[in-house]
């Protein structure tokens, strides 16, 4: 007797053998029981799920000679050549080599005959997208009214080149991907009759090289019985697989969590000396980072998670050992590389930066903690403006304003002096009045203004015509009740003339230079940005006009 595949002869010969596709056999069961027979089907999904092994089921169910049921004998003649695919009533047709319209048009003339034996004409036609355009608008008359003893069943890997009138004619059923369970389950069982020693580690393996398909997983066993026989070792299935090593992968994941540059390049050296296709290598790495993704964020990954139980069990592991923050950037960094490694004359340098950018970023500040210091500042920058004493940042000490230079012109920049660390400056009195009173702030701004221990010090250049002004009365009780309010507390304010100092020149004034040069001097070095700078790890680009 001739030797049968594997693939061939664990074919499932009825409804209840079929597996992963149990929403399409209820469907069709329920349907052949109430007797409400379509005349026509369609079979979508991928390759090797069930599309053609349920359209021949579904052809024993209708024909099968001890009447119409969904469990077929499968010993009467019918079954029997359904089966072996020589039923006369029953034609198979390949839609890629019989796609023409000639072949549509002689299978319109044969649909008007009677069957010749069974109870209905049955005609599979299989990978049906591959018709033609002409093709289809002849089917599409007979697929909508076909005499009541024909049955069409379509199968299509690729529906979205179907007509929607051809699909509109049709019940559509979508058969979904095997889940990896199932296919280890079955393959358990062909292992057990075949008398296949194999682990279920190599089991796995073979289901996940499938990707959902049965047909593929056993042609893969098939593969791996004539290439070690019935002794099966996972390396040697790992050799014939041309599998990425679990390990590898763990290795260089294990270097990114504990920092260590040298372990990721060493890595990806061994692998490129072992001829490990590194494109390839890219995508089953991406692979484990998701899964730890899935690990850390779901809290019942039932389903969602497939691998072994020790590639479980080191998954969990890589979960709690890195943060939520690092693992997202890393995540990121290496999604967004794949064009710069799949499309790369020579990968193994970008995946070598890719790893290395990985290592630098995944330790930076989590968003939780950003946030609050955004908070913070926001709270001293507020209680800045409305007067009260200003909370010192813990980061940024503030800095010592420069020496005084000689000014003449009123809009020439304030010399303010420094404050001491209890007391809030000069420059922030300023501020504050500027809100109610920019005409004051700018009298103000011509003066060195010092505040200690509540005592207010505005000192004018000798011969400055707006230390008259300040020293009117009305303008000193003016001054008087700004600085109360902007302190919170009863002060002493005083208006003089600094000391040491000397009449100035109207002459001499300030190039536009160098006022633009002084005042982003000031603004540099004032406490705030200086915090926000060291935070972000920033950098100043630009000054805004307005700051200046």
């Amino acid at each position: 007797m001739a030797y049968k595949v594997l693939a061939r002869k664990f074919r499932p010969q009825t409804f209840g053998e079929v597996i992963g596709q149990t929403h399409v056999t209820r469907t069709l069961v329920n349907s052949i029981r109430e007797g409400r027979i379509a005349h026509a089907f369609l079979f979508a999904g991928e390759r090797g799920v069930g599309k053609t092994s349920v359209a021949r089921i579904l052809a024993k169910a209708l024909n099968c000679h001890t009447g119409l049921s969904d469990q077929p004998c499968g010993t009467c003649p019918s079954c029997i050549e359904i089966a072996a695919g020589t039923c006369i009533d029953v034609h198979e047709i390949d839609g890629a080599s019989n796609r023409g319209v000639d072949d549509i048009r002689t299978l319109r003339e044969n649909v008007r005959y009677l069957p010749t034996r069974d109870r209905y004409k049955i005609y599979i036609i299989d990978e049906v997208h591959m018709l033609t355009e002409q093709a289809f608008n002849a089917l599409l008359k007979t697929l909508e009214e076909p005499p009541s003893h024909v049955v069409f069943i379509l199968a299509t890997t690729e529906p979205h080149k179907i007509p929607d009138t051809i699909i509109s004619r049709c019940l559509r059923f979508d058969f979904r991907r095997i889940p990896t369970k199932e296919i280890i389950a079955h393959l358990e069982q062909i292992a057990r009759q075949e008398h296949i020693s194999i682990t279920r580690h190599g089991l796995y393996l073979i289901a996940r090289e499938a990707e959902g398909s049965m047909r593929d997983a056993q042609s893969i066993l098939e593969r791996a019985v004539s290439y070690c026989g019935s002794q099966i070792e996972d390396h040697d299935l790992q050799d014939m697989l041309g599998h990425i090593d679990r390990r590898q992968l763990f290795n260089i994941m294990e270097g990114i969590i504990a920092g260590d540059p040298h372990a990721c390049i060493d890595g990806i050296a061994r692998l490129y000396d072992a001829g490990v296709d590194l494109k390839r290598w890219y995508y089953a790495f991406l692979e484990l980072l998701r899964d730890i993704r899935i690990i850390k964020m779901v809290p019942d990954q039932t389903g969602l998670v497939e691998a072994s139980d020790e590639d479980l069990r080191q998954i969990h592991e890589a979960a709690e050992r890195i943060s939520d923050e690092g693992l997202q950037r890393c995540f990121r960094l290496w999604f967004s590389a794949e064009n710069d490694i799949v499309r790369s004359a020579n990968p193994k340098i970008a995946l070598e930066v890719c790893l290395l950018e990985m290592l630098q970023v995944k330790e930076s500040v989590p968003i939780d903690e950003l946030l609050s210091t955004i908070e913070h500042l926001q709270q001293h920058l507020e209680r800045s403006s409305t007067g009260s004493r200003a909370v010192p940042l813990p980061a940024q000490p503030r800095p010592a304003p420069a020496a005084p230079a000689p000014r003449s012109s009123p809009r020439a920049e304030a010399q303010v002096c420094a404050a001491t660390p209890s007391e809030p400056s000069g420059e922030e009195l300023i501020a504050f009045i500027a809100r109610t009173d920019a005409k004051f702030a700018a009298y103000l701004r011509q003066a060195c203004i010092t505040i200690e221990d509540g005592k207010v010090t505005v000192a004018f250049p000798e011969g400055d015509i707006f230390l008259d002004i300040m020293k009117e009365a009305q303008t000193e009780q003016k001054l008087n009740d700004l600085c109360r309010s902007f302190l919170q507390r009863n002060v002493t304010v005083t208006v003089q003339t600094q000391p040491g100092g000397e009449k100035k020149n109207r002459n001499l004034t300030e190039s536009p230079d160098q006022i633009k040069r002084k005042r982003e001097q000031q603004v540099l070095h004032n406490p705030v940005v200086q915090q926000v700078l060291k935070t972000f790890n920033g950098k100043i680009v630009a000054i805004h006009p307005a700051d200046r």
